[in-house]
This record gives structure tokens, C-alpha cells and sequence, in this order.
């Protein structure tokens, strides 16, 4: 029996298209030639138009497809990433308004931040939490397992009221993802930035606290309320989203101050072993600072990551990699505002970037696109007309999801606004 929503290859039986439907993935290669280089307003146009077509009651987007399997990605549940990859492109809708000035923006981002707002849950410390925090007993390498138990034990890890709040699915803080919290925030000071808007503030200051409070000194910052440990994707998500709150408001001090913090101990951490997780995030960040402070040790930082990434990713795949886009981007506009836009990192950055858009316009659905073409076979998804603006997971993976659309969109704004193919 066929897969529903993979309609029989021309000329094929259906059992036999179905089994080459599953398969066609990883066996064929080639795919049509680019008509000409990417038009990128048009293409950020027809996402913005899907999202707000997408929109859901709840105030969340549609969250993504599988054409071979026909069916919705969570379409009735919410989960963890899910809620954080809605966060992500509330922030790059936010950051499209502010690029284009297009005020039908602003009634889907302010339904989308009220959603996020719903799903915040309270968060604080004890003064003993903050105690034992500021003596980096949270740092310490060895012994984290009876002291991540000792702290549990004793309700030492947060507690369920305070001035933060933390993003969940649900009403459990093990599911409160503090890269969820940072996504939410980024997205709020867009928002305003873009809006003059201050009907959120109230929730920019109490997920801006959370992030505070779940930092780990000499470290990063906590996964998730309930653990002592960080990960580098949300190091570099809070590491943005607090580096671009403080450039909308450099006269909060005590912001100010945890910035600095963490630019030290994560330049530190992460200039020393290049992680891939982090990458992107974090040169965005760190990218976000120079412009802000013209600080030589920021350039320096970006030169580094830059240059090791490029080196692992030279060779050419069939991905999206949209989110590596917008780091080698970010990376690549802090190079020329730094003075080396002539140099060879940047002539390889930019080469890069071409060569990662180019394939990345060939992954966004098109307006009446029902299927993909092969250089040996075609397969047909009527439906795939409905997602117009959307984007694939890669050459041969007929999937999407509202942050890879997030991430391309995101891509194509840095370079429109920086200029940075020209």
C-alpha cells in the first residue's frame, strides 16, 4: 500500500513508487539548474505570507509537514523544541519587520508573544541558592551527580516563584528549556525595537531575569531549571538574546554587568575547543558585541570560529544549513566592519554563504509546486503546494518545520541588510 501523501511515481505501480518514495532520499543525486541568483524579498515575502496564513488560534505557527507521510508535525501537542523553534521565528518575523518596516507584521508577532507569555511558568532562588551559586560550587567538575541530588533534595535548585519566568510546554520545569526563555526574549526586543510597543515588558524583564538567575558561573548557563549543567546551543542563544538586549537597553546596569560575565567565561570556554553546537549562536552573539563595542576581542573570537568552521564545512552537502548561514553572515559583517572584509576569511565566507543560498532557494516550496524532480525520478506531493514560502530539510528530505523557514528567512536578512554579496 502506498504512503498517504506520496502519490505513485509516473509510469510506476504503486507499491513500487511507494518503496521508491522512501528510498529516493539517499540514492538519487542532481537536481534543476537556478533560473538566476536568489531573489531574496520575494522569497522572504512568501514565507512571511505562509507564517501569517499558518497562523494557528493558540497564536503559534504551524509547525511543520512530512510530504512522504502526509501528516503535520505535532499538530496537536507542543513539545519542548517545538516551543522553543516558535520562539526563533517570532524573533526572525520581528527582525523582518524591522528590515522591510512592514506593519502586517504586528498583529501576528503580538498573538505569538502573548502565546509564548502563556507558557511561561514562574521562577526564582532562595537567598542559600544564591549563595551556593556565587561560591561556584556549580562550576565544580567532579561530584556533580550528588550535588545536583543534594541541591534537589533539599529544594536548592529554584523555586516556583520569583521574578523570572521560563518557557515550557507544560507546567514542568523539567521541560522549561532556558533556550526557549532566550528565543523569547530576542524576540520581544525586536518587537519592541521594531514596534515602539512596550505591551511586553513586563514579560522582557521576567524572562531576562530567569536567564540571570539560571546563569552558572565560569560556565554557561543551566539547561533547564532542574539541572546543573549547560549545553553549548543554549549558552549561545541566552549569549544573543541578553548581547541584543543590551545594545536596545544599555542602561540597565545589572544586565550590563551579567553580559560581561558571561562574554568572559564563554569566549574563554568556547575559544579553546571549537563546538559546532555553539557556532552559530555564538559567533551571532559575539558578532552582536564587536558592533556594539568595537572591542578587539570579539573580532578576534569570530576570526577563530570562523575560521575553524570553514575549515570542517568545506565540502558541499545536501542539507539546509540556513543556521550556519546566519553565523558565517553575522561573522562575516563583523570581518568587514572590523576592517578585514578584504581577507581571505572573508573572501572564503563569502564564497560559502553563495554556495549555501543558492541550494537553500531550491529547498523553498514555490508557489503551485506539487512534488520534486529528481535527475532519475519524480516524486509527487499534491499538498506541497499548500506550503508555499516553506522550506526543506534538505535536497532529498521532504520535510519541513517553522524553524528551518526561520533560519533561511534570518539568512537573507543579514545579507540584505549588510549587504554582504554585493
Amino acid at each position: 500500500m502506498a504512503r498517504r501523501g506520496a502519490t505513485p511515481i509516473r509510469g510506476m505501480t504503486a507499491p513500487v513508487a511507494a518503496r521508491l518514495a522512501a528510498l529516493v532520499l539517499g540514492m538519487l543525486t542532481g537536481s534543476p539548474a537556478m533560473a538566476g541568483p536568489p531573489d531574496y524579498p520575494a522569497a522572504m515575502a512568501l514565507t512571511f505570507e505562509r507564517w501569517t496564513a499558518s497562523q494557528k488560534p493558540s497564536g503559534f505557527f504551524a509547525y511543520g509537514f512530512d510530504f512522504l507521510e502526509d501528516s503535520e508535525t505535532e499538530k496537536n501537542s507542543m513539545s519542548a523544541p517545538h516551543l522553543a523553534r516558535q520562539a526563533g521565528a517570532g524573533a526572525v518575523l520581528a527582525d523582518y519587520q524591522l528590515l522591510t518596516g512592514d506593519i502586517r507584521a504586528r498583529e501576528p508577532l503580538r498573538t505569538l508573544l502573548a502565546a509564548l507569555r502563556s507558557h511561561s511558568l514562574p521562577i526564582g532562588k532562595s537567598p542559600l541558592q544564591t549563595f551556593i551559586e556565587g561560591s561556584r560550587l556549580l562550576s565544580l567538575p567532579i561530584g556533580r551527580y550528588k550535588l545536583h541530588s543534594g541541591l534537589e533534595r533539599f529544594g536548592l535548585l529554584y523555586e516556583k516563584q520569583g521574578a523570572g519566568l521560563v518557557l515550557s510546554p507544560n507546567s514542568d520545569y523539567a521541560q522549561a528549556h532556558t533556550g526557549s526563555t532566550a528565543l523569547a526574549l530576542l524576540a520581544e526586543v525586536r518587537y519592541s525595537k521594531a514596534t515602539g510597543d512596550a505591551s511586553f515588558a513586563d514579560s522582557r524583564r521576567a524572562w531576562l531575569e530567569a536567564l540571570i538567575g539560571l546563569r552558572i558561573p565560569s560556565v554557561g548557563f543551566r539547561q533547564v531549571p532542574t539541572s546543573i549543567d549547560h549545553t553549548p546551543y543554549y549558552d549561545g542563544e541566552t549569549w544573543l538574546a541578553m548581547a541584543e538586549y543590551h545594545r536596545a537597553f544599555p542602561q540597565d546596569a545589572r544586565a550590563a554587568a551579567a553580559l560581561a560575565d558571561a562574554d568572559a567565561d564563554l569566549m574563554e570556554s568556547y575559544g579553546s575547543a571549537f563546538k559546532l553546537d555553539f557556532f552559530h549562536w555564538g559567533t551571532m552573539a559575539a558578532s552582536a558585541r564587536y558592533r556594539d563595542t568595537k572591542d578587539p576581542k570579539f573580532i578576534q573570537f569570530v576570526t577563530v570560529q570562523m575560521s575553524a568552521f570553514l575549515q570542517r564545512k568545506a565540502k558541499a552537502d545536501n542539507d539546509n544549513n540556513c543556521a550556519l548561514v546566519e553565523g558565517v553572515a553575522d561573522g562575516l559583517a563583523a570581518l568587514v566592519d572590523g576592517g578585514a572584509g578584504a581577507s581571505e576569511l572573508a573572501d572564503k565566507a563569502r564564497a560559502w554563504i553563495a554556495r549555501e543560498m543558492e541550494k537553500a532557494e531550491k529547498l523553498q516550496i514555490k508557489p503551485g509546486q506539487r512534488g520534486l524532480n529528481f535527475a532519475s525520478a519524480q516524486v509527487i506531493a499534491p499538498r506541497m503546494s499548500e506550503f508555499a514560502g516553506n522550506f526543506l530539510e534538505g535536497t532529498y528530505a521532504p520535510r519541513t518545520r517553522v524553524d528551518l523557514a526561520a533560519h533561511c528567512v534570518s539568512a537573507m536578512i543579514k545579507i540584505q541588510r549588510d549587504a554582504l554579496l554585493q
